[in-house]
């Protein structure tokens, strides 16, 4: 059974996974603050549209890094302690994973894009499975399994 609030040693074995994640002081701030964004950022889609929501979530400031994908190591590195809790495990999406990607990522001058989609049924009865995904000058980030599929795009961001 998954349960959806703490318990002691749920916690303790959550800090342990947090201690093994931070390499630098840095990234005390930088893994709280996505936790936060995990945490908030299904209440914030409800509230407001998502292209005004994209809009500020570019606006935000980012993390310095000289390489893209080295801060993308960083990034998923320090968002998954709070997607293993259990009371964030539903929010273990592709969705969210591209919206943490698209907030934190520091892209310097490359084109930073974030797409959505959604694969078509494969039964007549199956539901329409949606996608997102980051990409950076066009390669697609960390989701490379919807170049696999069927995945038709939807809405890009900011748009082309």
């Amino acid at each position: 059974m998954v349960r959806s609030y703490p318990t002691p040693r749920g916690m303790l074995r959550f800090l342990k996974l947090l201690t093994r994640t931070i390499k630098q002081f840095d990234d005390i701030p930088l893994t709280l603050t996505i936790g936060y964004f995990v945490w908030t950022i299904s209440r914030r889609l409800d509230r407001a549209d998502l292209p005004t929501l994209l809009h500020h979530i570019k606006c935000s400031p980012r993390p310095q890094a000289s390489d893209p994908y080295a801060n993308l190591e960083r990034i998923c590195r320090l968002r998954q302690p709070w997607l293993w809790l259990p009371i964030l495990r539903t929010h273990n999406t592709c969705y969210v994973r591209a919206m943490t990607l698209y907030r934190f990522l520091d892209s310097e001058n490359e084109d930073l894009r974030i797409h959505f989609g959604v694969e078509p049924p494969k039964q007549p009865n199956d539901r329409v499975r949606g996608h997102a995904w980051v990409t950076v000058d066009g390669k697609v980030l960390e989701e490379t399994a919807v170049l696999d599929r069927q995945v038709r795009e939807i809405y890009v961001y900011p748009p082309i």
